[in-house]
């Protein structure tokens, strides 16, 4: 397989990823930029290796081999197994979505959650990346990062307005990664999606640089200010216990 191929199969399992629905040949070509021909042919090969399946109407959605590739990369992190005890509580103390997230090479991707059972909740996606700068698990990651990293990343990311309550200034950003240096705690309110309200700590490796993070989330109408205050110290301390298991002793 060239790379060219290789470029447009990711494209297309991508696509079907984010869409997490039945979808048809056309629709997945003119989302790609793709003929339909390609397009066909790339599901086909994808179709005998239980990468995709396809129902009777000639549909596709993502097949179970994804699913092994997943599971191979969580065991080989180590991270997701550690965590999910810690977790686990924290769910059963909050009854809200806890996240877990992974930090390699200057990128953050959510690695494993645990939905809450309220009928309202965040829509996530195991595997999507994690902006940095605007979501609390993100800023808990920025924050344990060397200072050297983390003036790099501020230098070459720019800010953009994620809602109206996103902060876009550079040096705004810092103080509250300043703050969150000195509580072990990092919070957003509708900065990165309207109505949602999250609390985040870092998860630290065993040289004290972020691993990943965790992180609690609800609809802002169910995270008053009281009750945000009340979950800081349960994320944090749910963080700490995760950075022990990796070795952490800071």
């Amino acid at each position: 397989m060239n790379i060219r191929v290789l470029e447009r199969s990711l494209a297309i399992l991508a696509f079907m990823a984010e869409e997490r629905r039945l979808i048809g040949v056309t629709e997945i070509a003119e989302a790609t930029d793709l003929s339909k021909s390609t397009v066909h042919r790339i599901l086909s090969t994808f179709r005998e290796k239980n990468v995709v399946l396809r129902d009777e109407g000639g549909r596709y959605q993502v097949g179970p081999a994804v699913l092994l590739w997943a599971d191979a990369y969580r065991r080989s992190s180590g991270l997701a197994e550690i965590a999910r005890p810690f977790m686990r509580r924290l769910w059963e103390e909050t009854h809200e979505t806890v996240h877990l997230f992974i930090y390699e090479n200057g990128k953050a991707f959510y690695l494993d959650k645990l939905d809450s059972p309220h009928p309202v909740g965040m829509r996530s996606r195991i595997g999507a990346p994690l902006s940095l700068y605007s979501t609390s698990g993100g800023r808990a990651i920025l924050a344990a990062l060397p200072e050297a990293e983390m003036d790099a990343y501020l230098s070459r990311t720019t800010l953009e307005r994620r809602t109206s309550a996103t902060v876009t200034d550079p040096e705004a950003l810092r103080r509250i990664l300043d703050d969150v240096r000195r509580n072990g705690w990092a919070e957003e309110n509708q900065e990165n999606e309207e109505g949602i309200r999250c609390i985040g700590a870092a998860v630290r490796s065993l040289d004290g640089t972020p691993a990943g993070a965790v992180s609690i989330t609800a609809p802002a109408y169910r995270m008053s200010d009281e009750r945000a205050r009340s979950l800081c110290e349960r994320v944090r301390s749910t963080a700490e216990g995760i950075s022990r298991e990796l070795g952490y002793r800071g």
